[in-house]
């Protein structure tokens, strides 16, 4: 569906259809209910709302409070589903947020009364066919759950099979587009209204969420996201995903295998030894994060069931991040920088991530912004202690100081990080995650050079080579004309030449030693799939030590010549 239409041509428009403006001075006036009327009145919309405004409680002074969390839970409780996952979403945005703030976000449950099952049939019947009762042997019309979005019925198949029935309530696409375009509108008046918004730019992170929420919508998304997990842990019988019914299933039913565990609290409640579990629980968080590239965006307990023998059973798979080898490149740099404590390799590290918002950033101040950060969390602590979700969760918040921003993917994966680490340590707090995290960051970094991956690479640099190559002669004649008629000229003098033809010079021999470095490298990370013998001091093969070496003495002379 298209959840953007009717975007604002400018931050000074204002939603036009009737429809849209009812609904947007029921959100104004909600919010004002809750305390927020002096941020209303800001965006000096009450002539065009008729909004009562008096009676605002909260001011800028209090906007990082808890009191406010609190407020904007209630508020975005009562205006519905489009607001329960934008507060869901703003719990994972440190860089928007307080830590009070988001404490109270994190809580925002979703769950709202029950609709009859009358009109959830209604729904089974304009998705599944008039018959569609043929297809269920029984189905509970007691919901399992009910949340803003889709309500979950249990049922059992003519076949047999007991399946969970996750049916979307009827009429919230329209209702949820309508939201999607205020938010629009009402996040470039904020932006105006507070420069310092500009910064955080909130009309990006709206559009972002309008992308994942049109997606948590069709419920084909979360059927694929689940085929591709069966894929990912296909080996592995110590994590379960739900089997999908494709006949069964529309963009607005979803029909799936019914799994049964326990919660987390209650192997806690048990006395039973909950080391293995987390060690599983973190493995497969780890695995999905740094090998596989595409995570579970909301792995909290609820939606990670303990089975029989220690297995993870994974549901509710609409919310997915995912990480391209770039990023994940970008991630082994700053895991790297963590783990040896270089706080300036983690500062330009993270600085390659950011996203500019506005204006030139001051690099120095960025990097002295981080390291002080990193000083907190890294220095003199051992690494077991290390809360690395928290540390990057401040980094990402301190970046929207230097007016830049993170990656929405990467946002996500450090909140899955920072709830990975927070309900690990809350049920088996000797677990150290840095420990478990490196044998699939040492697998990150085998894979990165590996010779596969640098043959793709090489393989990509070619292709857009020949592409430049290919359109020069088409770009040639108008470059002759240019420099012909004097619309093009270049002035050097003998002395600029020299030193051009030097620093030239001087390049080309560094890309010549780098692709060398680059080549050993290479050579000896291949060797050492090759199962030969460990036979050097270091416990490596000879061969793969040479290499390395060879790879050390280019790094240096790089270095040194920089």
């Amino acid at each position: 569906m298209s959840v953007l239409r009717t975007i604002v041509s400018s931050s000074r428009a204002l939603v036009t259809g009737a429809k849209d403006v009812a609904r947007f001075r029921e959100i104004a006036t909600v919010f004002v209910r809750h305390g927020f009327g002096w941020w209303v009145a800001q965006l000096k919309l009450r002539r065009e709302l008729q909004v009562e405004l008096e009676g605002g409680e909260l001011t800028r002074a209090a906007v990082g409070s808890a009191d406010t969390g609190k407020r904007l839970v209630a508020a975005f409780t009562q205006l519905g589903p489009t607001f329960v996952k934008l507060g869901q979403i703003l719990s994972t945005r440190p860089d928007l947020l307080s830590d009070a703030v988001i404490s109270e976000l994190t809580c925002l449950q979703d769950q709202v009364s029950p609709l009859p099952f009358e009109q959830i049939a209604n729904q089974l019947r304009s998705n599944l066919g008039p018959k569609w009762r043929e297809q269920f042997a029984d189905i509970d019309e007691t919901p399992l759950a009910s949340a803003s979005i889709a309500q979950v019925h249990r049922a059992t198949l003519k076949t047999g099979e007991r399946v969970a029935l996750k049916v979307q309530r009827p009429g919230l696409r329209p209702k949820i587009e309508s939201d999607l375009n205020i938010l629009l509108a009402t996040a470039a008046y904020v932006e105006e209204a507070f420069p310092e918004a500009a910064a955080m730019d909130l009309v990006g992170v709206i559009r972002g969420f309008a992308k994942s929420l049109a997606q948590e919508l069709d419920f084909c998304v979360e059927a694929r996201n689940i085929a591709r997990f069966h894929r990912n842990f296909a080996d592995d019988d110590k994590v379960r995903v739900p089997l999908v019914f494709d006949a069964l299933s529309t963009s607005e039913v979803l029909c799936m295998e019914f799994v049964e565990g326990r919660k987390f609290s209650e192997v806690l409640q048990s006395g039973e030894d909950t080391r293995p579990l987390v060690e599983v629980y973190f493995k497969t968080a780890y695995k999905m994060l740094f090998i596989d590239g595409f995570f579970h965006g909301d792995l909290h307990p609820g939606n990670v069931l303990v089975q029989e023998g220690g297995r993870l059973a994974i549901i509710d798979c609409g919310m997915v991040g995912r990480l391209s080898p770039s990023m994940k490149d970008k991630l082994i740099d700053i895991l790297w920088a963590v783990m040896s404590e270089d706080m300036e390799a983690l500062a330009r590290s993270f600085y390659a991530l950011a996203i500019p918002t506005s204006g030139k950033v001051d690099y120095a101040a960025f990097e002295a912004d981080v390291v002080e950060i990193a000083e907190r969390y890294l220095g003199g602590v051992p690494l077991s202690e290390l809360q690395i979700g928290e540390l990057f969760g401040e980094l990402v918040a301190g970046a929207t100081r230097h007016r830049v921003r993170m990656p929405t993917d990467f946002t996500m994966m450090f909140k899955a990080i920072l709830t990975t680490e927070g309900l690990a340590r809350s049920i088996a707090p000797d677990v150290d995650p840095l420990e478990l995290a490196r044998p699939f960051i040492s697998q990150m970094i085998q894979d990165r050079y590996s010779g596969e991956r640098i043959k793709q690479t090489l393989l990509a640099d070619f292709h857009l080579l020949s592409r430049a190559a290919h359109s020069l002669p088409q770009r040639l004649p108008a470059l002759l004309e240019d420099i012909q008629e004097g619309r093009l000229a270049v002035g050097l003098s003998p002395a600029s030449l020299t030193a051009i033809d030097k620093a030239a010079e001087r390049r080309m021999n560094q890309g010549v030693r780098a692709a060398l470095t680059i080549t050993c490298i290479a050579c000896g990370t291949y060797a050492l799939g090759l199962g030969l013998p460990a036979t050097s001091p270091v416990g490596i093969p000879w061969i793969s030590t040479l290499f390395y070496a060879a790879a050390a003495y280019g790094v240096i002379g790089l270095r040194w010549r920089s």
